[in-house]
């Protein structure tokens, strides 16, 4: 078992570019056996002794670790009753259900292990349902949900629905109470699954490797990256990559074109040889952009992760402006101004962010603060998923807009065939906009960028 499990993790540290020697990852077995998996603090420290080298080898251990040594089939950490750190979710659910008065009790088998106080036994049981099901097999990020409904079906899940229908359509309230009991741990245990599921992935990706994990992350749900730790890594990085692409772009549109008569009368210097050219200068006029983003619930990620973008790219395109709204409007830049791109972004968050988008009142609000700003160096962009609330569209203020500005795009997160659905207005707005596109991912986003960088490069 100490091997199996210190192969694993061998692998998952190879995947994460620490280097390990097949005489270290035996050490690692030695250690793992006297150590045992009981005291995980006494684990982690003697794995990194053998396992972790340099500065950035521990880094990337310990993230390896804390995301391995949870659920991964393992004896569980007794809780230190001398730690200030929060109880698992196991934990809770445990504490949740002390146990029933009067004699009442579950029937089905899950439903007797999650009023029992044994969180141990139900951690191996998601381990092994785990392996039943495959779980090492999930390769991407769409399959999480089938994969977690496939681990509450092996763990018993069906049964245990069914005892808590019976359970609540009884006429006895200590049954109805039963019932509310086993529908509320019912409830944690499948965000204890969803957690496993989420960790399995990152796992599995680590293992197979960087360009697979990248390419992972690229094609994932921006709604589901807002879990993961590493995506904003990626996102600095494909920003950089963007930012080097069109800066030399950037610096050849301003050489312009070649001045063949200074060019020559410099050649006479040197006997005729144009030992150096000389080329026009291009005055190129900077462009202005204004971004802004529904930052509700419903699109918030995306929206996170576009102001990423744009300002990891800023030495392209200097002059951003940024504006949030959901339940009220207002200018944020200054907040980039003064602040880390992550510290902003999380002020814009707990200002801003709310429910009861009014796409209307925010066009009348943007124009009321930015219209004499309107020029043809401007692009808008603005990045919503447009639904309303069956408020007025006011779509004549956004063919205002365009019609000041050079151009506006618009990013919606949703599919486009869900745009016009309920009281969604996209179809009002859409053709007012240069360009309406769905933007999902990371790896939509990306093009925008690349798109909007080399229009904006070209002058």
């Amino acid at each position: 078992m100490s091997e199996q499990v210190i192969g694993r993790f061998v692998k998952v540290l190879r995947g994460a570019e620490v280097s390990v020697s097949p005489a270290e990852t035996l050490d690692a077995v030695q250690v793992t056996a006297l150590l045992g998996y009981q005291d995980r603090e006494a684990l982690k420290q003697g794995l990194s002794l053998v396992l972790a080298k340099s500065e950035h080898d521990k880094l990337a251990f310990d993230e390896c670790f804390d995301d391995f040594f949870r659920f991964d089939g393992v004896p569980p950490v007794a809780p230190d009753t001398g730690s200030e750190q929060p109880p698992s979710l196991m934990e809770r659910l445990r504490d949740m259900l002390p146990g029933q008065q009067g004699g009442a009790g579950a029937s089905s088998a899950l439903g007797q292990q999650l009023l029992a106080d044994d969180s141990a036994q139900l951690s191996r049981q998601m381990a092994e349902a785990a392996r039943q099901v495959g779980l090492d097999n999930i390769r991407v990020i769409t399959q999480k949900g089938l994969y977690g409904r496939r681990i509450m079906q092996a763990l018993g899940g069906e049964a245990l629905d069914q005892e808590i229908i019976a359970l609540d359509s009884s006429e006895r309230r200590q049954d109805q109470r039963l019932g509310a009991e086993l529908r509320s741990a019912r409830d944690q245990l499948r965000e204890a699954v969803r957690e496993y599921v989420a960790d399995q992935f990152l796992l599995q990706a680590r293992e197979q490797g960087r360009q697979l994990r990248e390419q992972m992350l690229r094609e994932a749900n921006l709604r589901t990256l807002a879990e993961f730790r590493d995506v904003r890594k990626q996102v600095e990085k494909m920003a950089r990559r963007l930012a080097r692409k069109h800066g030399r772009r950037q610096r050849r549109a301003r050489r312009g074109q070649l001045d063949g008569r200074r060019t020559t009368v410099m050649a006479l210097k040197h006997g005729g040889v144009p030992a150096s050219l000389v080329w026009r200068r291009r005055r190129i006029q900077k462009p202005k952009l204004m971004v802004i983003c529904d930052v509700s619930s419903s699109v918030s990620a995306a929206a996170r992760f576009l102001l990423l973008f744009l300002y990891a790219v800023n030495d392209v395109v200097p002059s951003v402006r940024s504006f949030a709204f959901a339940s009220r409007f207002g200018e944020v830049t200054s907040l980039f101004n003064t602040m880390s791109s992550d510290q902003a972004i999380n002020e814009v968050m707990d200002r801003y962010a709310g429910s009861g988008t009014d796409y209307g009142a925010m066009l009348r609000d943007f124009l009321g603060q930015c219209e004499s700003d309107l020029d043809q160096r401007t692009t808008v962009i603005i990045l919503g998923d447009a639904r309303n609330n069956d408020l007025p569209a006011e779509q004549q203020l956004l063919g205002h807009i365009g019609r000041r500005c050079r151009q506006v795009f618009w990013l919606n997160p949703e599919a486009r065939s869900r745009w016009g659905s309920g009281d969604s207005v996209m179809s009002l707005y859409q053709p007012y906009c240069r360009d309406a596109l769905p933007c999902s991912n990371l790896a939509g986003l990306e093009r925008f960028v690349d798109r909007l960088l080399r229009d904006l490069t070209r002058g």
